[in-house]
């Protein structure tokens, strides 16, 4: 008699070939960015990858555990050090297996004094009383190695306290009354290498930006008329005008600056309908953190 049987094949645990990596970008600001690629056919069966950090062949640290299955990069905050920096990036799957690789570089070692910035301060016009304007520079090519710029103020000699962070070489501080003595510094997130100390008073007396006297008049041309527009501003490289227009007071300002300009003079060369009034605002705007702009009162022209 024959035995009627069957025969059990274990459910066995698939072999996963691990996540490849494609580059390691370096990008401004104190960040890298990683990029990889995973085969086609097993991407059904992964649920997320997780990327840890070793330095100079170190125990590995967890950066991220979230990554989703879809992902293929991520950017992270990579405080250059000199060395050897090392990435392992796992590929977590439906059975719970985990298949790894790793990259490594060499970061570039940094004199820490290269990190050091010269700060000036300018006190400019601000909407109801005057901004403190901070803008400096790193030395060479350091300024890839910076990431967030911290800045600290003291009031009349007290301690130092940060009061905001940025990316960029410039920060305008709004929080400040007249009459009153403060002194900043930058430092660098990367690493404790501060800025020269720059004292400042707050007074009346600031740099204006903000356009004044604002006044309209036609040129004549060959066979057109032309409007030509000037005010009163101080000019500085760290500021740019804009120049408004709209044919009706209920209409939609039209940028005729979209880049902005360096000047207190523009001439619009537009052709100006007959019988139709054109209405001008002028804009200035400082590069700043936080946004800073101001604008001249709304004018009117009317071509007859």
């Amino acid at each position: 008699m024959l035995a009627c049987g069957r025969t059990i094949i274990e459910d066995t645990v698939p072999s996963f070939t691990p996540p490849a990596f494609t580059s390691i970008d370096i990008l401004p600001n104190n960040r890298v960015k990683i990029n990889w690629y995973f085969d086609a056919y097993q991407e059904p069966l992964v649920k997320g990858f997780r990327i840890e950090r070793s330095e100079n062949n170190g125990s590995f640290q967890l950066l991220s555990d979230d990554i989703t299955p879809n992902q293929r990069s991520i950017e992270l905050a990579e405080p250059f050090r000199g060395g050897k920096v090392s990435f392992r990036l796992l590929s977590k799957t439906i059975k719970d297996t985990v298949a790894s690789t790793v990259v490594s570089y060499f970061a570039p070692t940094v004199p820490t004094n290269a990190f050091c910035s010269a700060v000036s301060a300018t006190l400019l016009q601000g909407v109801d009383k005057p901004n403190v304007y901070l803008s400096w520079q790193l030395e060479g090519n350091s300024a890839n190695y910076a990431g967030n710029y911290i800045i600290q103020r003291s009031v009349s000699k007290a301690a130092f306290q940060t009061i905001g962070t940025t990316r960029n070489p410039f920060f305008l501080d709004t929080n400040t009354e007249v009459g009153v003595n403060y002194s900043y510094v930058v430092r660098l997130a990367t690493n404790n290498c501060a800025s020269n100390e720059v004292p400042i008073t707050v007074t009346t007396q600031s740099v204006g930006l903000c356009p004044q006297n604002f006044k309209l008049s036609f040129l004549a041309g060959k066979d057109k008329k032309s409007v030509l527009l000037n005010w009163d501003a101080q000019l500085a490289d760290f500021a740019k005008f804009y120049v408004f227009r709209k044919a009706s007071e209920s209409g939609v300002f039209e940028n005729l600056t979209p880049t902005g300009i360096r000047t207190t003079v523009f001439e619009d060369k537009t052709e100006l309908k007959a019988k139709t009034s054109y209405f001008y605002k002028i804009t200035s705007q400082i590069e700043s953190q936080p946004p800073t702009t101001c604008e001249s009162p709304m004018l009117e022209i009317k071509n007859y």
